[in-house]
C-alpha cells in the first residue's frame, strides 16, 4: 500500500516537472516570438492581409467631330477557378455551361489542386454577375480593360491600333498616347476576417483616367468616302487608294481614307497594313501639279488668263527629251484652255516665263517639299531636286509633275489655298482633347498666304472649266459648279530607269462648289489595273463622293 502511494507520488511530480518545464518552454517560445520574430512575423501576417495592386486607368475614347464613337474601353473579366476551394465541382461545371463557357476538365480531381486556373476571358460585366450571383465558392474574377472599335476597320489606318502593353502602335492611338493613356496607380489592399478585400481609399477615376480626344473627321462623311473609294479600290484591283476630304475654310479634315485598311481585331500579320498612305506614301503627282505653275505665274503677274501659248502642235523637244500632249490642241490656246486640255506643252512654256527661282519659292510656299504638320505619326515630307541647280529639263518636267514626289495630303492643302483666298491652312485632326475645344496646339492654324484673292479666284475659275470643258467632266455634280483637276502620272521603273507604259497614278483633286467651296476631296488610285485615266476612274469617284457630301452637309445648290 506504501509502495503504490509512493510510486504515485512520484508519478505526480514527474508530471509536474513535464508540466513546469513545458509551461517554461511555452514562455520562452512566446517570448521569442514577441520580442525577437515580432518584426518577421509582422511582415508574414501583413502579406496575407494586405497587398498593394494596381488600379488601371480606363483608356481615353476616340471620337468622331459630332461625339460618336471610334474607339473606347471596356472593361471585360478572365474567370478563373481555385481547386483548393471548389466544393461541388458539377455545379461549378454546370453553371459554366449555362453561360456558354466550356470547362475542360470533368473532375475535380483533374484540377490537380491548383489554386489559378485561367478559364475564360474577354467576359461582360452582365455574365459575370450572373455568375457571381450564384454563389458558387472557388471561382475567382479579374478585371482589365480591353480596346473596342464600334465601327470595325472604318478609319483604321488613322486610329491605328495598340499594342498588348495597352500601348499606342500607330495612327491617333500612338500620335496621343500621352492623353488617352490615363496614368495606373497603386493601391493598399486589406482582407477582412472573411477575406473580403477592402480598399484603404477611395481612387477618383477622373484623375487617373485618359482623356477622350475627339477628332475633326465626321462619321458620316468618312463612311461615305470609305464605301465609294473601296468599290472602285476593289474593281479597278489597284494597289493602293486615298481619299482625303477637308474643309478649305479651317484646315479640318473631314474624311480620311487609305487602302488597303484592315480589322483593329484581326491579327496583322503585314505591318505595312498600318501605314497611312494618305501621309506617309509619296507619289509622282502629274497634272494636278500643274495649279502651282499656273498660280504663280499669274500671281508675278506673268500670265493672264487670257494670254495664249502655241502648243508646238503637239510635240515638243528640248535638248534630248520630248514633250507630248495626250490631247492635240492645233495652233494656240489660252492658260484657261491649257489648264482645260492638261497641255504639258502649254505649262512648260508657262513655267519658262515663270523662272526657276519663283517657280522653286512658290513650290515650297504651297507647301510641297514640308511636313504638313498634321497630327499623325510617319508623314513623309516627299521629295524634290532644287530647281535652279537642275539641268534645262528638270523645270519643265517638274512644272507638269515629273521628276518630284509629293504626298496626297499636300495635293489637297495646295487646293484647298485655291480654295479658301489663297492662304495655307495647317491640316488639322483634332477637335478636342477632354473636352477642351481647340487646345493652342492642336487648333487651327494659318500658316501663310501663298498667293492673292484675286488670283485664287482667277484659279478656280479655270477649274471650274476644267470640269466644264475639260478633261475632268466625270467630276460634274447635278446642281452644283465644280472645280478641279485630273492627273494621269506614269509611275517610273527604278529597274529601267525609265517611266512604265503599265503602271500609273491617277488623281484628281477639286473642290464644291467652285467659287466657294466647302469642301475639297482629294483621290488617288496607284497602280490601277483597268481605266488607268484619271478621267475614267478617279474623277466619277469624287463625283459620287461630293454629291453625298453636298446633300449630308445641306451646301446650297448654285446651278441648274
Amino acid at each position: 500500500m506504501i509502495k503504490r502511494i509512493d510510486n504515485f507520488k512520484n508519478k505526480t511530480r514527474r508530471i509536474k516537472v513535464c508540466i513546469f518545464v513545458l509551461f517554461v518552454a511555452l514562455i520562452f517560445r512566446l517570448g521569442y516570438i514577441q520580442i525577437i520574430s515580432h518584426s518577421k512575423i509582422d511582415r508574414m501576417v501583413s502579406r496575407l492581409i494586405a497587398r498593394v495592386d494596381v488600379e488601371e486607368a480606363k483608356r481615353g475614347d476616340i471620337l468622331d467631330a459630332n461625339g460618336r464613337v471610334f474607339a473606347t474601353s471596356v472593361r471585360r473579366y478572365i474567370l478563373f477557378l481555385d481547386a483548393k476551394k471548389i466544393s461541388n465541382f458539377h455545379a461549378v461545371k454546370r453553371l459554366l455551361k449555362e453561360n456558354k463557357i466550356n470547362l475542360k476538365q470533368n473532375s475535380l480531381q483533374e484540377l490537380d489542386g491548383k489554386s489559378y486556373i485561367p478559364v475564360a476571358d474577354n467576359l461582360s460585366e452582365e455574365i459575370v454577375e450572373r455568375i457571381r450571383k450564384a454563389s458558387l465558392s472557388g471561382i475567382g474574377f479579374e478585371s482589365k480593360y480591353t480596346r473596342q472599335y464600334p465601327e470595325g476597320r472604318m478609319a483604321s489606318p488613322v486610329l491605328g491600333i495598340i499594342g498588348t502593353n495597352s500601348k499606342g502602335l500607330s495612327g491617333i492611338e500612338q500620335e496621343f498616347e500621352k492623353y488617352l493613356a490615363g496614368t495606373d496607380v497603386p493601391v493598399k489592399q486589406t482582407r477582412d476576417g472573411m477575406g473580403t478585400i477592402l480598399h484603404e481609399k477611395i481612387i477618383d477615376r477622373s484623375k487617373i483616367n485618359g482623356l477622350p480626344v475627339q477628332l475633326t473627321i465626321d462619321m458620316n462623311i468618312q463612311f461615305i468616302a470609305e464605301r465609294e473609294l473601296r468599290k472602285a479600290f476593289l474593281a479597278s484591283r489597284a494597289k493602293n487608294a486615298v481619299c482625303i476630304v477637308q474643309n478649305p475654310k479651317t484646315g479640318e479634315i473631314l474624311a480620311m481614307v487609305s487602302l488597303p485598311d484592315f480589322s483593329p481585331y484581326e491579327k496583322i500579320k503585314d505591318t505595312a497594313l498600318l501605314r497611312n498612305y494618305a501621309i506617309s506614301d509619296m507619289f509622282e503627282p502629274g497634272s494636278t501639279f500643274k495649279i502651282v505653275a499656273i498660280a504663280a505665274a499669274l500671281n508675278e503677274n506673268k500670265i493672264t488668263p487670257n494670254d495664249y501659248f502655241f502648243l508646238e502642235n503637239g510635240v515638243m523637244k528640248i535638248g534630248n527629251h520630248k514633250i507630248n500632249d495626250d490631247h492635240l490642241i492645233e495652233g494656240s490656246a489660252s492658260v484657261e484652255t491649257i489648264m482645260a486640255m492638261s497641255s504639258n506643252i502649254g505649262l512648260v512654256k508657262i513655267a519658262q516665263k515663270l523662272g526657276r527661282n519663283l517657280f522653286y519659292k512658290y513650290i515650297r510656299k504651297f507647301g510641297f517639299y514640308s511636313l504638313s504638320d498634321i497630327d499623325l505619326p510617319g508623314e513623309a515630307r516627299g521629295s524634290l531636286s532644287d530647281i535652279r541647280q537642275g539641268d534645262s529639263f528638270y523645270l519643265p518636267a517638274v512644272s507638269f509633275g515629273q521628276g518630284m514626289s509629293v504626298t496626297a495630303i499636300q495635293i489637297t492643302n495646295a487646293f484647298s489655298v485655291i480654295a479658301n483666298g489663297g492662304v495655307l491652312m495647317k491640316p488639322i485632326l483634332i477637335k478636342s482633347i477632354g473636352g477642351n475645344q481647340y487646345s493652342q496646339e492642336y487648333g487651327q492654324k494659318e500658316i501663310r498666304r501663298v498667293i492673292t484673292p484675286e488670283t485664287a479666284a482667277q484659279m478656280r475659275e479655270m477649274l471650274k472649266a476644267a470640269v466644264d470643258k475639260g478633261t475632268g467632266k466625270q467630276a460634274k455634280v447635278p446642281g452644283y459648279s465644280v472645280g478641279g483637276k485630273t492627273g494621269t502620272a506614269q509611275k517610273y521603273d527604278v529597274s529601267t530607269k525609265q517611266y512604265s507604259k503599265h503602271f500609273y497614278i491617277s488623281s484628281f483633286a477639286g473642290m464644291i462648289p467652285a467659287q466657294n467651296p466647302e469642301v475639297v476631296i482629294f483621290v488617288l488610285f496607284d497602280e490601277p489595273k483597268e481605266n488607268y485615266y484619271a478621267s475614267s476612274i478617279s474623277a466619277p469617284v469624287f463625283r459620287n463622293i461630293a454629291r453625298q457630301i453636298a446633300a449630308y452637309l445641306n451646301i446650297p445648290r448654285d446651278e441648274k
